[in-house]
């Protein structure tokens, strides 16, 4: 009931306001999101260089000169719940096989939703030939929907 002073209205303001500022403080903390609870429990998988229909952009200069470092940059899909995990490449001869990886929860804790945002992330890798010729790089990850293995092949040519 409302006085004429108008306590009843300060006292339900107040309280408004304290349980604001108290859900607050539960709901940020000084971890990042990438430090979240919820990522201790993630499986690592290939990175998703397809959603939906949206594909992997790719940079790769056109030559290299023999034991110089040919940098390979590329995007890959994540948001909500999927995070981005390190890159990883190996180089045999005149191949290389680059693979992105990626973070998403086995199962969610109870009363926890995933965002639904699209994230660009953004790959990078060294890679160092050590004989002159045509090489070939492969990047290896994963299109969605379906979660099917998606490749992309570009040449590269190694001068002495």
């Amino acid at each position: 009931m409302l006085d004429e002073s108008g306590e009843y209205l300060y006292r339900v303001s107040t309280r408004l306001a304290t349980l604001a500022v108290g859900w607050l403080f539960v709901g940020c903390t000084a971890a990042g999101p990438d430090d979240s609870p919820l990522l201790s429990t993630t499986e690592r998988g290939p990175a998703l260089l397809v959603f939906y229909g949206d594909t992997t952009a790719v940079e790769l200069a056109a030559s290299v000169r023999v034991g110089e470092v040919a940098i390979v940059r590329f995007t890959s899909f994540g948001g909500g719940c999927i995070r981005q995990d390190r890159t990883e490449a190996a180089v045999s001869g005149l191949t290389a096989e680059v693979r992105a990886y990626r973070r998403e929860p086995r199962e969610l804790p109870p009363n926890t939703a995933c965002t639904l945002e699209l994230r660009t992330d953004h790959n990078v890798a060294e890679l160092r030939f050590a004989e002159p010729g045509r090489a070939h790089v492969r990047i290896v990850g994963l299109a969605r929907p379906g979660d099917r293995p998606f490749v992309l092949e570009r040449d590269l040519l190694v001068t002495p």
